[in-house]
């Protein structure tokens, strides 16, 4: 079968074509992905683009319901959606349609509703996290209650970059097969995965209308959600490996 050697919708590629192009594993696979991925970068700012553009749309037809919408510079790396696989074994969150990374918004709600619960003295919001999050009680239909807050997601602005890290494994056998003990004469096994290296996120949340807290009573909240989640950005981060300080953003 002739295989193409691009293709310009890295989601596909990412999600199906590399497991073509690369079927089985070999030194140069981590190289090939990359590079694959690399030639892709200046053509992706025309995908931008229209995803700006859009996001432009939506802010100003629903300006009335905007609670934040700023952007933040990437201060270091950012690994989202490192669980989903991969022909590298370690995934990223590529968007279906337009092939950018972006932070899905399920992960902005979920990020700042535990740093929300993890810091409650310093938000002071935690009495009203069943009505900005939704958080009511399965079990009692009366008590599921929507969420006055809805993220999109965040989408890259301009130009993104991509390069790869590195995790070394030392005690494979002893997290393989019980009986092994962890010690250091085992070999390492080197695990490389891509990441995003520079890029400035635009990040949006939009009142819920639907909601059963009044609109005047939850914009009191607005100005202390957005210093919140401007804080959550900088401290704590967003995505995976966030202790070795991944996905902290700082003010763009």
């Amino acid at each position: 079968m002739n295989i193409p050697k691009t293709c310009r919708n890295l989601s596909l590629y990412w999600d199906k074509y590399a497991f073509i192009l690369y079927p089985e594993k070999s030194d140069g696979l981590t190289q090939g992905v990359l590079k694959d991925i690399k030639t892709q970068e200046d053509q992706l700012k025309a995908h931008l683009n229209l995803l700006e553009q859009r996001r432009k749309a939506v802010v100003e037809e629903m300006k009335d319901a905007i609670v934040f919408d700023f952007t933040m510079r990437l201060n270091g790396r950012l690994l989202v959606g490192s669980g989903s696989p991969s022909v590298l074994e370690v995934g990223m969150t590529f968007s279906r349609n337009y092939g950018v990374p972006i932070i899905p918004g399920s992960a902005l709600k979920g990020a700042f509703s535990n740093y929300i619960k993890e810091e409650p003295e310093k938000v002071q919001m935690a009495e009203h996290l069943k009505f900005i999050f939704g958080q009511g009680d399965p079990a009692k239909e009366d008590d599921n209650t929507r969420g006055a807050l809805v993220f999109l997601d965040a989408i890259p602005q301009g130009t993104v970059s991509f390069g790869l890290d590195i995790v070394n494994n030392h005690f494979q056998p002893y997290y393989m097969e019980e009986g092994n003990p962890p010690n250091d004469w085992y070999n390492p096994v080197p695990v490389t995965y891509l990441v995003v290296s520079n890029a400035t996120f635009r990040f949006t949340a939009l009142y819920n209308s639907m909601m059963t807290m009044s609109k005047e009573n939850f914009m009191v909240l607005r100005d202390r959600i957005e210093k919140s989640f401007v804080e959550m950005l900088t401290l704590y981060g967003i995505g995976a490996k966030t202790n070795y300080g991944y996905g902290r953003f700082v003010v763009s």
